[in-house]
């Protein structure tokens, strides 16, 4: 299984706020990914994934697709990126081109769109914290303003205490409005609350 996870070496302000010596960031190329392959496990049989340009410089999408087994059939415009992957019978398309949501699909005959921010796992550094929460909230609130033909809508986010704690408590609130929240492990699991 290919990893999510992207470890650095924290900058000096931070390697005494992080838990082990490398920070463990799960960028938001990688919770993408996570929640594609989670689609996929649900059976969606195509999933759009629509990742910006800075998401192709933090994470290597063509390398966790090509580990996980997936092939390129098609190229499309000038990045090397974008293009339609085929593994077996699940489809997955990737394309610059925001104002759908992160990750969309058709789950047992709902439209299902997901937007997905990063963060890291390993934190305890207060600017990183207040990062991941306000993630969250970014996250929910473009879903507010989000596709009016989806389904379903899901703030998906790394998993960690902060991230835990708020999903937890405002489950219920996002909930009547429609929205889910999916917290992603560095293993790529998720978990909605």
């Amino acid at each position: 299984m290919s990893s999510f996870v992207t470890e650095r070496l924290p900058p000096a302000g931070r390697q005494s706020k992080c838990d082990g010596p490398l920070e463990r960031h799960l960028y938001e190329p990688a919770v993408m990914l996570a929640v594609t392959r989670w689609m996929f496990g649900k059976g969606a049989a195509k999933v759009w994934m629509y990742p910006d340009g800075m998401h192709a410089k933090q994470f290597d999408i063509c390398g966790w697709l090509t580990n996980e087994g997936f092939e390129k059939v098609t190229a499309k415009g000038t990045t090397r990126v974008a293009g339609m992957y085929s593994l077996e019978q699940q489809t997955l398309v990737v394309e610059f081109n925001p104002g759908h949501g992160d990750v969309v699909a058709d789950v047992d005959g709902c439209r299902v769109v997901v937007e997905a921010k990063g963060g890291i796992l390993n934190t305890r550094h207060p600017g990183q914290k207040s990062k991941l929460r306000r993630h969250l909230f970014e996250a929910i609130g473009m879903l507010l303003d989000g596709p009016a033909d989806a389904d379903r809508l899901i703030a998906a986010v790394p998993r960690h205490a902060v991230t835990e704690t708020i999903a937890h408590r405002i489950a219920r609130r996002c909930g009547e409005v429609g929205i889910e929240i999916a917290l992603i492990s560095e293993e790529g699991d998720v978990q909605l609350v």
